[in-house]
């Protein structure tokens, strides 16, 4: 009898879990289990590990690569690999601040975007849940570029219906997070033969900040 209860007992525990385990594990490879809300493990301090950007334009190719310290440019006029550094906040507030800089000897620069972060995601016609997807929503950029003894600064800020970068949450826990944002479009030119491809893919990871 005591054997019973045990086991009633521990089947009612893993009823009860079910649904906080699907509420807390969305991406793919989310931690099975976590007392932390999604937002609370993402409104950290964040550098980037890993970040790829390929851009396609119908036959034409070329992609940034950051390892956590360098970023490798590949374009039509050749490779160049400078030091870097890129790191991302997510504020509670809703705001985050995605920051980068990139040396070489000759000029330094400094890229600095403010905006508005949201979960997404989930509807009866998406395939994916509510807080599967992350929206990052610029609202200011400012870029500064130190060369040759001279500095130029450049601002502009966002208004109106504001375009957002969406991502996938292939995983969030507290101490990394990995995104991935694909957008692709296909449209038609003056000659019916011929079409305009042009494909964006992003990949991050990004590890807590020490």
């Amino acid at each position: 009898m005591k054997s019973l209860k045990r086991y009633l007992l521990i089947l009612v525990s893993v009823v009860l879990l079910i649904p906080i385990y699907n509420s807390c594990k969305k991406g793919p490879e989310d931690p099975a289990f976590s007392i932390y809300s999604r937002k609370h493990r993402l409104c950290q301090d964040w550098d980037f590990s890993y970040y790829k950007k390929v851009v396609q334009h119908n036959d034409v190719v070329f992609y940034y690569e950051f390892d956590g310290s360098s970023l490798k440019k590949i374009e039509s006029g050749g490779v160049t690999v400078s030091a870097a550094t890129m790191n991302l906040s997510f504020k509670n507030d809703g705001g985050y601040l995605w920051e980068q800089t990139i040396t070489t000897d000759t000029s330094y620069y400094t890229y600095s975007e403010e905006g508005h972060w949201y979960f997404t995601g989930g509807g009866k016609d998406s395939d994916t849940k509510y807080k599967e997807l992350v929206a990052l929503q610029k609202t200011k950029v400012t870029e500064t570029l130190q060369s040759d003894g001279h500095t130029n600064t450049t601002t502009y800020f966002g208004s109106g219906d504001l375009d957002a970068m969406v991502f996938k949450i292939i995983e969030l826990s507290s101490k990394e997070v990995k995104l991935k944002s694909e957008l692709q479009t296909n449209s038609v030119q003056s000659n019916p033969d011929q079409s305009d491809l042009q494909v964006l893919t992003i990949l991050i990871t990004l590890t807590k900040s020490s």
